[in-house]
């Protein structure tokens, strides 16, 4: 017979077992992201949310959507289309062809944060266990997801689980945000695996035709819960660094978003001393995969050191007036626009300001900031431009704001207002370098 004390204690016991049992469950069971049904006003709603938003924060859609007209077609197609109940997924799958109709890479019919997808991923989300790169004959591997190789790398992909790399490639380009059809296909590359996700739904595996090493291969892989390149996270010389060759310092900066501050100036004063000390005659700053951050980064961190006349980063301006950004005066919802009349000065005095020969590095990567940086390096003849012409075009978006919709969760991005560049000229297609690599007659292997 059991006594009261001894049956009270066997129980907790049981109970304590049970709720372990589902607390493990719950944590090794995969998160699988916007699997939430929407009812189809639910859907309709935040359609209608996102659409009002983008117009009360962009000061003028024209600026990248080439048919206004067209534009709100679409969307209209796209709400009208919806007559069932449907995932929050798949409510994005209807709605990212927007993306490259809206062509900016400031604004983003977008899915989760970059923090929301790594807990996702850190909790099980599984994705396509091959990171790519993107060549204009098709997608090829990169690396295992999550490692730095494969037994794999360099094969052509062919066909993913039936559907031809052809057909993909158009498909996630169309769900992709940017400027141009390159700046989306570099932005494709970086997030292959959650526009992959997303597009076509959590898959258990994949079945994966190649040409390997001019050999047809058929794959099967398993589904990988790991962290693409993309969303690891880099240290700080891994995104500022210098190296030396001869006379010439290849100083790279691949991003001007860097929440040290304080440790990114100190690091730039020492490059700076180190160039005079070492009689560096040229420096090449390397921004060809810089995708943009704060103004203050370049403007303290590189002008400081090598403008010899007064600048102006831009020279008009559209701005959408917001609320938390209003001025005394400013009414809410208005468009400002004017000039800016705002010289930076040189401090030509610093002991360690760089008078030698200066090239600025640019490519399809370089963004947002980074092309407000090149326009303002090439129009006041700072530095000489070599490399590619940049992904984003010379009249750049910016200010980016973030909404969510409320019943799916989607995270929305839009920007505020329009940067002519500094010389005035509204340049709508890429920031083109003065010369190409090869004119540049750099030393070998110096890149």
């Amino acid at each position: 017979m059991l006594y009261p004390t001894r049956l009270v204690s066997l129980t907790l016991v049981f109970i304590f077992c049970i709720l372990t049992s589902l607390t493990s469950k719950a944590q090794t069971t995969p998160v699988t992201p916007f699997k939430g049904l929407l009812s189809v006003s639910q859907a309709h709603q935040d359609i209608e949310q996102w659409f009002n938003w983008l117009h009360q924060t962009h000061p003028d859609l024209s600026h990248s959507v080439e048919d206004v007209d067209a534009f709100y077609q679409k969307v209209a197609q796209i709400k009208s289309a919806i007559k069932s109940p449907m995932t929050a997924m798949t409510l994005w799958q209807h709605m990212a062809p927007l993306n490259s109709m809206l062509a900016d890479g400031h604004i983003k019919v977008g899915h989760g944060s970059t923090s929301q997808w790594r807990q996702w991923i850190v909790q099980g989300t599984a994705l396509l266990p091959l990171e790519v790169y993107i060549n204009d004959d098709g997608i090829y591997v990169a690396r295992d997801l999550g490692t730095q190789t494969s037994r794999y790398q360099g094969a052509k992909i062919e066909s993913i689980n039936g559907i031809s790399a052809t057909s993909m490639l158009q498909l996630l380009l169309t769900n992709t945000h940017g400027d141009t059809l390159a700046f989306r296909q570099s932005v494709l590359e970086s997030q292959f695996n959650r526009l992959f996700y997303m597009t076509f739904g959590p898959q258990d595996s994949f079945h994966i035709n190649l040409t390997h090493k001019g050999k047809p291969h058929s794959i099967k892989l398993s589904a990988k819960a790991a962290l693409p390149k993309s969303l690891a996270t880099s240290t700080f010389a891994e995104e500022f660094n210098v190296t030396y060759q001869d006379n010439t310092a290849i100083l790279r900066v691949n991003t001007f978003a860097w929440d040290g501050f304080k440790q990114y100036l100190t690091f730039m004063d020492g490059v700076f001393t180190d160039i005079k000390e070492k009689n560096i005659n040229h420096l090449i700053i390397d921004i060809s995969k810089n995708g943009g951050g704060n103004d203050d980064m370049w403007m303290e961190g590189i002008l400081r050191y090598i403008a010899d006349k007064p600048y102006r980063h831009f020279s008009t301006y559209r701005s959408k007036i917001l609320l938390k950004y209003r001025d005394p005066g400013q009414i809410v919802g208005n468009i400002e626009q004017g000039e800016n009349t705002r010289l930076i000065q040189p401090d030509l005095q610093l002991d360690n300001f760089y008078t030698g020969k200066v090239s600025l590095l640019i490519g399809t990567g370089t963004y947002s900031s980074s092309v407000v940086f090149a326009n303002t390096v090439q129009d006041y003849k700072f530095a000489q431009l070599i490399g590619t012409q940049t992904g984003g075009r010379s009249t750049q978006s910016g200010g980016i704001q973030f909404t969510t919709l409320t019943h799916s969760q989607l995270q929305m991005i839009s920007p505020r207002f329009l940067l002519t560049r500094p010389s005035g000229v509204t340049q709508m297609t890429p920031v083109v370098p003065d010369i190409s690599l090869t004119q540049a007659s750099l030393p070998e292997n110096i890149l």
